[in-house]
């Protein structure tokens, strides 16, 4: 596992170096080291990083810092700030990109390149990450390829978009230990550099790009009008969606509003418990619904998608292990070990990049999840409606009695 790690790194330094040397420049040894600084003091530095995992993040320092005897390019220099952060398995890190400009320093291809890819595109597995994909609700058309076994990458086939041009390069990522994706990539409504660490390729989607034949979504919650959510579906089902756990004001008086609506309500003999795309939030705003779910002498069925994450996934599991429960739908996200409970946003020397660190921790709960995500017992098919397909799982076990 060292010398894959030592090798990927030498992969991502020389790939980054060739396509990213237009961009303003840095002093990334400084940079990297105020990260090391920030870095041990998190409690998953100081939980992961020890013997020989001590052993491979200081190799991986030397390889990302071997080369700089002067500046090179601050995209580069990201890159490298990236491939040092995710050495620890805390994926609530964020490292945000202070630098605006609306070039596409991570590269461009020519027109004649990007008729033979788009071409060639065409004909490839659809099982395969490669492909052409559309940009959210945009109308850019991608494609996405392999730049080798482990690096992929992500450019324009067609746009109307003024800020997008056919050929630039919006995207590139490499493969992590956990079979998802380290993304560095443009926001497409204001072309700002950021990064999203272990993200899952599922249902021919990768993040917000999603493959142009497949026409299925059903993983995500499309009726969504709010983030608390009451119904009675059948006299034996009752459905509760709860779409955030965060402690912002307004949500924090939803929360309210809505356990006063249902904690007398909740008799039925099945209760389905909606959690997709819960971004996660605070074990205050969860808690006294597992309290309220604990009391219920009903069976819960739970259900996630990749984009559950959190302080969800907590309450996933808190559900499954102190309720009589099923979870179905697709594997979770995997940041549950750790969190921000300060939000503290440091900025390194050069003033190019932020480091949002971790300050809570889980580890001894939750680390064996951190990356993988929570399997679920039941996974659903991506081109029916989840609640539909749990209330025919209901139907079929009650038959069954």
């Amino acid at each position: 596992m060292k010398n894959l790690v030592i090798a990927f790194t030498v992969i991502s330094i020389s790939f980054a170096s060739a396509l990213w040397s237009q961009s303003p420049q840095c002093d990334c040894k400084a940079d990297l080291d105020f990260i090391i600084e920030k870095l041990k003091k998190t409690p998953s530095y100081n939980k992961q990083i020890k013997n020989a995992a001590l052993d491979e993040f200081n190799q991986t320092y030397q390889n990302l810092t071997k080369d700089l005897d002067s500046t090179i390019s601050i995209i580069d220099c990201y890159k490298r700030i990236q491939d040092l952060i995710t050495t620890v398995n805390d994926f609530h890190f964020n490292l945000y990109f202070n630098y605006k400009d609306e070039k596409s320093y991570l590269g461009r291809y020519s027109e004649d390149e990007i008729s033979r890819l788009h071409k060639s595109l065409k004909s490839v597995n659809s099982k395969s990450i490669e492909g052409i994909y559309k940009l959210g609700k945009t109308e850019i058309k991608v494609g996405i390829k392999h730049k080798n076994k482990n690096i992929i990458e992500g450019f324009v086939l067609s746009s109307n978009d003024s800020l997008w041009q056919k050929g630039d390069i919006l995207l590139v990522g490499s493969k992590n230990k956990f079979g998802k994706y380290n993304l560095t990539y443009y926001k497409s409504n204001n072309k700002q550099l950021q990064m999203l660490n272990n993200i899952s390729f599922d249902n021919e989607r990768l993040m917000s790009f999603k493959k142009l034949e497949n026409l299925f979504n059903e993983e995500f919650k499309n009726d969504k009008t709010s983030n608390w959510e009451f119904k009675e579906l059948n006299k034996d089902v009752q459905y509760l969606y709860m779409g955030s756990f965060n402690r912002n004001d307004a949500n924090k008086k939803a929360s309210k509003e809505f356990y006063r609506q249902i904690k007398n309500k909740l008799k039925a003999p099945y209760i389905i418990v909606d959690l997709r795309s819960n971004g996660g939030g605070a074990s205050k705003i969860s808690d006294p619904f597992l309290k309220l779910l604990k009391k219920t002498k009903s069976k819960i069925y739970i259900i996630t998608n990749s984009f559950t994450i959190s302080n969800g996934e907590q309450f996933t599991l808190k559900l499954k292990n102190e309720t009589n429960s099923v979870h179905l739908g697709q594997t979770t996200f995997g940041a549950l070990a750790y969190g921000s409970n300060y939000g503290n946003l440091y900025t390194t020397p050069s003033g190019y990049f932020s480091f949002y660190p971790t300050d809570m921790d889980f580890h001894n709960i939750y680390y064996k999840y951190e990356g993988f995500g929570i399997i679920p017992d039941i996974t659903l098919e991506f081109d029916k409606d989840w609640v539909e397909q749990t209330l025919d799982i209901i139907k079929n076990e009650t038959q069954k009695q």
